[in-house]
This record gives C-alpha cells, sequence and structure tokens, in this order.
C-alpha cells in the first residue's frame, strides 16, 4: 500500500489536494483540502482514491545548467 503523510499534496479525482489529516490505523480515510474560487473543499478520500503527484515523486538533474 503507498504511503501518504500530512501536508503532502495528492491528485483525488484528477485536482490537487492537500492532506490534512492522516489515519494511524484502519480505515485509512485521509480528509483532504483544496482551495476553489468559491472557497475550501474538503472531502475524505482512501489512498486507492488519492495519486502522489509524479513530478514530485520521479527524479530529475536539474543541475547540469549551473
Amino acid at each position: 500500500m503507498v504511503s501518504f503523510s500530512v501536508g503532502e499534496e495528492v491528485l483525488y479525482e484528477g485536482q490537487r489536494y492537500v492532506i490534512t489529516t492522516a489515519p494511524a490505523k484502519p480505515p485509512y480515510r485521509y480528509r483532504l483540502v483544496a482551495t476553489t474560487p468559491e472557497g475550501a473543499r474538503l472531502i475524505w478520500a482512501v489512498p486507492e482514491q488519492m495519486h502522489k503527484i509524479e513530478a514530485y515523486t520521479r527524479p530529475k538533474d536539474d543541475t547540469a545548467r549551473i
């Protein structure tokens, strides 16, 4: 199972959210929050519904320009 932590940005249904609550034991339901023009959006999700943001997890050599 993929692990997630509080403060981590994740994708849920193609939208970016921040994890605000991470459970210590089952059931693993995470509280996610996102900002919208109308205000904050709060949802609960299980790990199977969330995806790590690939740009944060894939190594990238960006030091060649130095």
